[in-house]
């Protein structure tokens, strides 16, 4: 934070947790505009009553670990368009929409549900530009079934992947231990990333990601963006 505030920055943005009202009042100050990762209405209405100028809305299609403030309960999972409908009830904050957005028809919903904005992450894993390891990317391409799971198996917090062995065989029995269980795993995944082996990392992906095309990033926003 005195970084932050000695040497501020355009936007800084907040999952898992949300800051005490004098750090988001500082920032604020210091000419930061605040955001805010919520996964349901009473942690946007608490993100507001904090003064956070934007909220991240996140639905539970989203890949990679969920912005829950308790990690303990997994949300609900409420298609985005009612999340942000939802939430859009509760508070008259921007929204930008997140979690599960693939295709150009799922841009156009999050935005006439009231979002100011769209935000991908999965859609990317297979763009030219991304640092995807060999392993991840033949995963996610591979034309075999793999569902999606929410796991807290590789990091103690929950997040959805792509199911493989050690999902399978650890998501129910993995403690909540969130950072130490992502420390105690990070060697496995890496050496299992270094010999091509995509049983033993984690796939993050969210419920979209089929969408994911081997190209560059420029034209699979431009294609999100075509119905806009």
């Amino acid at each position: 934070m005195d970084l932050l505030l000695s040497s501020p920055v355009p936007v800084v943005s907040f999952t898992f947790g949300l800051p005490d009202e004098a750090v988001v009042a500082a920032l604020r100050k210091a000419g930061t505009l605040v955001v805010q990762t919520v996964t349901a209405p009473a942690e946007a209405r608490a993100a507001a009553e904090a003064g956070v100028d934007v909220l991240a809305v996140q639905s539970s299609a989203a890949g990679g670990h969920s912005g829950t403030w308790t990690p303990q309960h997994t949300p609900t999972a409420t298609p985005l368009p009612e999340l942000l409908t939802a939430i859009r009830n509760e508070v008259s904050l921007p929204l930008i929409a997140a979690g599960g957005i693939a295709t150009p028809v799922a841009v156009t919903e999050a935005l006439a549900a009231g979002a100011a904005a769209a935000m991908v992450g999965t859609v990317l894993l297979r763009a030219d530009e991304a640092g995807t390891s060999a392993p991840y990317r033949a995963a996610l391409a591979d034309p075999a079934p793999r569902r999606t799971t929410i796991t807290r198996a590789f990091t103690g917090r929950p997040a959805r992947a792509l199911t493989n062995d050690f999902t399978d065989r650890y998501s129910g029995l993995a403690p909540y231990g969130y950072p130490a269980l992502h420390h105690l795993t990070s060697p496995m995944r890496q050496a299992a990333a270094a010999a091509n082996d995509p049983e033993r990392i984690n796939l993050w992906a969210g419920t979209g990601y089929r969408h994911a095309a081997a190209e560059p990033a420029e034209r699979i926003l431009q294609r999100l963006a075509s119905q806009v």
